[in-house]
């Protein structure tokens, strides 16, 4: 029971539409008849027939490690995105009276998700030298999406939100009403993209054909390469993603283990 699914970005509809094909095109390369996957996304992870699915940075670091194997990083075609890296837009209404991260304190921030990379940890590295007492926000909102966030802003129910560049590419590409009114008030340092991923028991051999398969896809369907904003991938393994916990460890030796 192979199950494949790439359901990280799925907003708007064409971007999940995009993702679906490049896992089926992936599974007909390798001659893989694919079920239906599960929805939630831990269920899907830890699937142990799983030939692809796409994760966040962070929870691999923190959760998936030795559960699951790395196969490679998207390289996009977005501003914010270098390589196979991105950063996340720390974003601001543009009426907000605010010209550094130190302007915000106790202001109320968005997260997508407490085990996110780019919507929590790198927002917690780049605030914790300004925290006092382990609180810089006044309240901390989880709107459980990216574009959950950039609604709660847009709506002026939230002050700040942290906003992984491949995201905002996506909105402000297809639908820039979703961005409007917004802007960024700080980039976050750079973060290896969100890796592909396979079960723990593949072998060598197979992720390998993974990675192939995966750039032969892309490069056969340059039309499909151009609504993924994908250049093509990078092979990445842990050693590409143990420094997030280095920024979690850096953000909790200044006292500021949580977003608060």
């Amino acid at each position: 029971m192979t199950v494949a699914a790439l359901t990280m970005y799925v907003e708007p509809a064409e971007v999940r539409d995009a993702y679906r094909q490049l896992a089926e095109a992936v599974a007909l390369r390798l001659g893989t008849t694919l079920e239906p996957a599960p929805e939630e996304l831990p269920a899907l992870w830890s699937h142990p027939e799983l030939l692809l699915a796409q994760t966040c940075g962070y929870p691999w670091a923190t959760r998936l490690r030795g559960q699951v194997r790395l196969v490679a990083a998207p390289r996009y075609r977005f501003d914010g995105c270098e390589g196979a890296e991105h950063c996340a837009f720390i974003l601001v209404p543009e009426t907000l009276e605010a010209s550094s991260l130190a302007d915000l304190r106790g202001k109320r921030v968005a997260l997508n998700s407490l085990d996110s990379n780019t919507g929590m940890n790198l927002l917690r590295q780049a605030v914790a030298p300004l925290a006092e007492r382990g609180r810089f926000f006044g309240e901390v909102i989880v709107s459980e999406s990216h574009a959950n966030s950039l609604a709660l802003l847009q709506q002026g129910h939230a002050d700040v939100a942290a906003v992984d560049a491949v995201t905002y590419g996506y909105l402000q590409r297809a639908e820039p009403e979703r961005v409007a009114g917004l802007r960024p008030l700080q980039r976050t340092r750079w973060s290896p993209a969100l890796p592909f991923i396979t079960a723990a028991s593949r072998s060598d051999a197979e992720v390998q054909a993974l990675r192939e398969a995966l750039s032969d896809s892309l490069a056969a369907d340059p039309e499909l390469a151009e609504r993924l904003a994908i250049e093509g991938f990078t092979a990445v393994d842990e050693a590409t993603y143990l420094p997030l916990l280095d920024w979690r460890r850096e953000a909790l030796e200044q006292g500021y283990p949580v977003i608060a």
